[in-house]
């Protein structure tokens, strides 16, 4: 099965004092091996992330304003937290200026505290020099079902 990226958003259920625990453990229990799934909560839920810490899911933060926060959970040996964007679907040259947004805007890839796995159809050819030229470094893997993953990391 290809990997997918799940959203689930409990911001109104957050906003209307409802606890979405029980919804966010189904969508988890329903997830394949490879899959994130990504949650849109109001706040940074950390007791959330040390439940499906202790469960082997690793996670990656963003916060798109105050009160709109990104969580990724996802099942990683790495240490370093990895946001994924699933560019497949997207016509050039979007998958591209999608993931350059991403890395510019995002502060904890510039500082080199978060990675980005981008899921694309083909080899991002010219995204790849453009990485190189902005201080990223990347690792290609092309899997069989039609996905090339490109992870891309600052050393700190």
């Amino acid at each position: 099965m290809a990997r997918q990226i799940i959203e689930l958003d409990v911001r109104e259920m957050l906003k209307t004092k409802q606890d979405p625990f029980e919804r966010i453990m189904a969508t988890v229990q329903q997830l394949e091996a490879n899959d994130v799934l990504e949650l849109h909560a109001t706040f940074r839920p950390e007791p959330l992330l040390k439940v499906l810490g202790k469960q082997g899911f690793r996670h990656a933060v963003v916060e798109e304003a105050t009160d709109h926060v990104i969580v990724q959970f996802y099942k990683s040996r790495e240490d370093l937290p990895i946001f994924h964007l699933d560019n497949r679907g997207l016509e050039p040259p979007q998958p591209m200026v999608r993931t350059l947004e991403f890395l510019d805007q995002e502060t904890q890839c510039q500082n080199g505290t978060m990675g980005v796995e981008i899921w694309n159809e083909r080899v991002p050819a010219l995204l790849l020099p453009e990485l190189t030229e902005r201080a990223f470094e990347f690792q290609v893997t092309d899997e069989e079902e039609g996905t090339v993953r490109v992870k891309i990391f600052r050393n700190q």
